[in-house]
């Protein structure tokens, strides 16, 4: 039996009473009908049910995580070619007394001596087609997984490491199995080598490979902006004013919009096709050029003077000319959808999404104006309006004109929206934490536009029946617990974006959508204090989690 400390995370000695509880769990998620991914909370929460209908011991709490989260993710693993998986296996399998195999940086080099099990299972593994590292922690699996060199994790270790892995895993929407081991203590440790086998050999070539590879996606999405590929799109009558909109769409950006479009069609046509329709590109184009008319407009009632580490497009060629090339911009938008070649149907529906999108952004950047011009009316209910007015509906009308392609229904469409609104506003609230981060010398004034930061601290400081100031500096903002509130909106935001994708049962638009979230929020420094601000604060807001 494990001897971790923890209570709850103890893997029984007995095989029978393993074998009992895998059958359980079986039962139990194929009566749920359970899509992944599911979150870490989901996971603790049928845990926690399972327990309670089986009367099952407490310490098998994290052992029952483990063999949902296998249940869970078992077809998609199995629908996986072995060449796209990665085993990994940690290094206390090793004979301490007895292996005489060197370490590099990605972990053991097993030199097959026989004196333990890991050469038998790297050889068995590597005959198969699996990247095989016997090593502790995810630095390397990381990079293999950036590279896109694999689209599963099969991992061995002990229970209290398998829960250390457990929330990038999820969070990231990484498929993978996992193996505890039956003894650990770091050293001549022992696993179930014929659990190890079984786990390994599954696969099921009737199932559908459905491999996500966002690096790959945001590339190809990347190479239909460049001049040349947008002159054919924008430049239809060779003007300066269109050669000036074709020059600003070029420039910078990670066109995560376009993208999203692109990805969310790719998904959930599920074509073999490996060309992209133009249809598609000029969808994505459309998305990104209301993104940048906005930037140009932002840009302009913000009195921003750089963009892209260069200066904004009405400084360089004056108000007038910046003004009517967002307008360009906008047209052509709509002119792509109509030229899209999709149905009449299609297009009414995208040109009505677009619309209420670009509405909705005007009603929020108004809001955001006239709250400049009376500071003394900020609150953070207001902020977070605005953030849901102006940041959300570029990311849903991303998702939606790629569903409306797809022939998405409206259960999907809605659970996009919802899913849209949530992202949204911890996306604008990251970057709020991130603006506060860069500022280093604690001088700098936050109000150029209307702070969630500035807010909270600005409420604190009413509250308390001390001064408030039109305008907060940074330093003041961080002598109050604007930054800890603010830490705990951003996690509560980010966890309703989650809770909105529970109901949808298409799983690999639901992995994508997990993986995009994970993307646009998760730097490692925001996260990290993020989750000790949460800590701190005692509270972590979110919506029970239906279970029946």
């Amino acid at each position: 039996m494990t001897s971790s400390k923890r209570k709850d995370l103890v893997v029984p000695a007995d095989q029978e009473v393993r074998d009992e509880m895998r059958r359980r769990a079986h039962a139990y998620c194929v009566g749920l009908h359970l899509v992944p991914p599911l979150t870490l909370h989901e996971i603790e929460s049928h845990a926690d049910r399972l327990l309670q209908q089986t009367h099952l011991d407490v310490a098998c709490r994290g052992f029952l995580m483990v063999l949902i989260g296998n249940e869970v993710w078992r077809e998609t693993v199995a629908a996986t070619p072995f060449e796209r998986r990665i085993l990994m296996l940690p290094k206390c399998v090793q004979s301490s007394k007895r292996c005489k195999a060197e370490s590099d940086a990605l972990g053991l080099l097993c030199e097959g001596c026989g004196n333990c099990a890991v050469g038998g299972i790297q050889d068995e593994a590597e005959a198969l087609g699996y990247v095989v590292l016997v090593a502790e922690g995810t630095t390397a699996v990381s990079a293999l997984l950036a590279r896109g060199e694999a689209d599963t994790i099969i991992g061995v270790s002990c229970l209290p490491a398998l829960e250390k892995l457990f929330r990038p895993q999820t969070a990231h929407a990484i498929p993978g199995l996992a193996i505890p081991l039956l003894r650990d203590g770091c050293v001549d440790t022992e696993v179930d080598l014929n659990w190890v086998r079984e786990i390994m050999h599954l696969r099921d070539a009737s199932l559908p490979y459905a491999p996500l590879d966002l690096h790959a996606w945001q590339r190809q999405t990347a190479a239909w902006f460049s001049p040349d590929k947008l002159m054919a799109f924008v430049n239809r009558s060779g003007t300066e004013t269109e050669r000036i909109a074709v020059e600003w769409l070029a420039k910078g950006g990670k066109r995560w919009r376009p993208m999203l479009a692109f990805c969310v069609h790719q998904v959930l046509q599920a074509t073999a096709e490996n060309t992209v329709p133009e249809s598609v590109i000029k969808l994505a184009m459309a998305v990104e050029c209301f993104h940048k008319a906005s930037l140009i407009h932002d840009d302009i009632e913000d009195e921003e003077v750089t963009r892209y580490d260069g200066p904004a497009l009405h400084q360089q060629y004056g108000l007038a000319v910046a003004l009517n090339v967002g307008d360009l911009l906008i047209g052509d938008g709509y002119r792509l959808i109509a030229e899209s070649g999709v149905s009449a149907g299609q297009i009414q529906q995208m040109t009505a999404v677009a619309a209420d999108g670009h509405r909705t952004l005007c009603l929020g950047q108004g809001a955001e104006l006239l709250l400049r011009q009376s500071p003394e009316r900020l609150t953070s209910a207001a902020v977070i309006d605005i953030f849901r007015c102006k940041t959300a509906p570029a990311f849903d009308v991303a998702f939606q004109l790629g569903a409306i392609h797809a022939c998405a229904d409206a259960e999907i469409r809605g659970v996009l929206k919802a899913f849209s609104e949530a992202l949204g506003i911890a996306y604008q609230i990251r970057d709020d934490l991130l603006d506060l981060a860069e500022d280093h010398d604690n001088t700098a004034e936050t109000g150029v536009r209307p702070s969630l930061l500035a807010a909270l601290a600005r409420e604190e400081l009413a509250q308390k029946g001390q001064p408030v100031n039109p305008v907060l500096t940074s330093a003041v903002i961080r002598r109050t617990q604007a930054e800890v509130r603010t830490r705990v909106l951003l996690q509560h935001h980010a966890d309703q974006a989650m809770h909105a994708l529970r109901p949808l049962r298409h799983a690999v638009l639901k992995r994508l959508l997990h993986r995009v979230a994970a993307k646009l929020l998760d730097q490692p420094e925001t996260v990290k204090r993020t989750a000790a601000a949460v800590a701190m604060a005692g509270e972590r807001p979110r919506e029970p989690m239906p279970v029946s």
